[in-house]
Formats: structure tokens, C-alpha cells, sequence
């Protein structure tokens, strides 16, 4: 989701002033941390996923275009654009998958928002030549998030491998003063479990996903919660379901607390690690105006630990 700088003064949080221009991250601290790499994409980068060859997949939120970035050594990307084909109108695509283990990948699905209340839906794709073509379309309810989807709140990350799908909604519920993140279980285009997270922050959603799936039924996750201040890379397991529609809570591991670095000058849309344990996170350079470069962050090794 765009975070505009209007709402951020509207809400009243710390790090914006009067809608101008975020503030410088700390940079010192986050030398230490990560390595910033500017990419030529649309503006509005959203969801990050990385497929076999070790390259890293995102999507522009408003522009039917997903991009496969390969990283070499010296972490110079080189860019390949894919058009995505079919995408309906009013859709913000939101959140990328690689469901295959093709070295390039072919088979994707994307998680999207729109304008109006109550709708998130997966759109599943394959890549034709130098385009992904839409196919497959699930529709996620209310009901099955458990509780009433705002618009532009919709399917913010999402994850998977194979008919197995996890899918976060950029939403948040409320039990005995806690907050948690809806996270859906989708198995052959029907929701099977609903993973309650429990949040960490007293503002922050969940705005990105990955995760590997094991043996035992069982997903790897690792995951981003942020709200402007807040940015958070959390890890947690989300157990095998059983067939019938069941609800597990889950308490998240906080791996890493960037809001002291980032101080609300970069929003995290999506995160992701390669199979040799590189891990990466894309930023939204899109509020209400172009905030900077379309890039990703690369973390050293060590200081974002991809889940056992």
C-alpha cells in the first residue's frame, strides 16, 4: 500500500513533518547494516521474492510490470521487465510469489488490493515468453480474514510454493489490548487456516512476506511490520493445517528493529532470502510524491538470519 504523507501527518506520528520530505535515514548505523541498491523499475515497488537461480522478483504496485533483478558479486542488478497480462482494472498489485523451482521461474502469484471495502484477492500467473499472463483468480472475504478489510488494505504480502499458499492482509485485529495481523493459509484456491501474528508494535501491519515450505506441511516465514516509525523484520512458523478451516495463533520472533535507522525516511514493501541465505528487502519509493530511487536493501550476512 502507498503510504501518503498526508495521512502520516493526519495520524500524527514521529519522523514527517508538515508532509515534506521524510528525513535522512542514519546512514552510519545503516552502512553497517545493509547495502542500498538504487534499480531502474517504475516507481512504486511492492513484494519481493526470490526464485532458484538466486535472482530477486518484484512487481510496480500501479504498473502491470514485474521485474527479475540478478545481483552479482559487487551487488550491480542487472534488470529484466516482464509484462503482466490480464491484471483488472483498479488493482494494485501488492504482493509477488514464486511458485516453481525453474531456475527462472514461470509460475507466480501476486497479492492485490483495491478501492473498495472488503477486497483482496491471489491472481495466479505464468510467464509466456518475456510476459506473465494472469489466470487463476481466488477471492479472499472477511469471513475468512476474520475481521473487515478497509480499501487499500488488501493481500499486502504473500508467499508460497506450489497450490500452497500464505497471504498476509495489511489489516489488524484486536484481543485483550493486543493487536494481531491476519495471515491465511490458501491450498488449492481455498483458505485453510487463519494464522493470527501477534503484532509487536501498537501501529504497525504486516507489509511483506517470504517463506519456504517444509517437509512436515509446516512454512518458514519471515516477514515485515511497519507503519511509518515502525519497521520490524520478524520471523515465526506457521504449522501444517489441517483440511477444515482452523484458526493458530503465533507469536514472531523481532530479528531485526530498523525503525531507528530508517526514522521513517524508507518504507519496506516486501522482503525476501535466496537459497544461499541472502537476504533482501525492496522499498516503496512511491507516497504522495517520488521519494527517492526505486531499490533494494541487502542486508551483510549475519544481520538478518533466514528462518531454520
Amino acid at each position: 500500500m502507498n503510504l501518503s504523507l498526508a495521512s502520516c501527518v493526519a495520524i500524527g506520528l514521529g519522523g514527517v513533518s508538515a508532509c515534506g520530505k521524510p528525513p535522512a535515514i542514519d546512514h552510519e548505523a545503516a552502512a553497517a547494516l545493509f547495502t542500498e541498491v538504487p534499480v531502474t523499475t517504475a516507481h512504486g515497488l511492492s513484494g519481493l521474492a526470490a526464485d532458484a537461480g538466486g535472482a530477486l522478483w518484484t512487481v510496480a504496485e500501479r504498473d502491470p510490470v514485474a521485474y527479475r533483478i540478478s545481483l552479482d558479486a559487487a551487488l550491480r542488478p542487472t534488470v529484466e521487465s516482464f509484462a503482466i497480462r490480464g491484471v483488472p482494472a483498479g488493482i494494485d498489485l501488492e504482493g509477488i510469489a514464486v511458485l516453481d523451482d525453474a531456475p527462472r521461474a514461470r509460475r507466480f502469484a501476486f497479492g492485490t488490493e483495491g478501492q473498495l471495502e472488503g477486497t483482496a484477492t491471489v491472481l495466479r500467473a505464468e510467464r509466456v515468453g518475456d510476459a506473465l499472463q494472469i489466470g487463476a483468480r481466488v477471492e479472499l472475504s472477511d469471513d475468512a480474514v476474520g475481521l473487515k478489510m478497509k480499501s487499500n488494505q488488501g493481500a499486502e504480502g504473500i508467499c508460497g510454493s506450489g497450490e500452497t499458499l500464505l497471504v498476509a492482509i495489511e489489516g489488524a485485529g484486536q484481543e485483550g489490548g493486543r493487536r494481531w495481523a491476519p495471515v491465511l493459509r490458501v491450498v488449492d484456491g481455498a483458505v485453510r487456516a487463519r494464522y493470527r501474528v501477534w503484532l509487536t508494535s501498537d501501529v504497525g501491519k504486516l507489509s511483506g512476506l517470504d517463506c519456504r515450505l517444509a517437509a512436515d506441511g509446516s512454512f518458514r516465514v519471515l516477514a515485515i511490520e511497519r507503519h511509518f516509525a515502525v519497521t520490524k523484520v520478524l520471523r515465526f512458523t506457521a504449522p501444517a493445517a489441517a483440511e477444515a478451516l482452523t484458526q493458530v495463533d503465533l507469536t514472531p520472533e523481532v530479528v531485526l528493529d530498523l525503525g531507528p535507522v530508517l526514522r521513517s525516511g524508507l518504507n519496506l514493501e516486501g522482503v525476501a532470502w535466496t537459497d544461499d541465505g541472502r537476504v533482501a528487502a525492496v522499498v516503496d519509493n512511491q507516497w504522495r510524491t517520488i521519494t527517492g530511487p526505486s531499490e533494494l536493501l541487502v542486508f551483510r550476512p549475519g544481520v538478518v538470519a533466514a528462518p531454520r
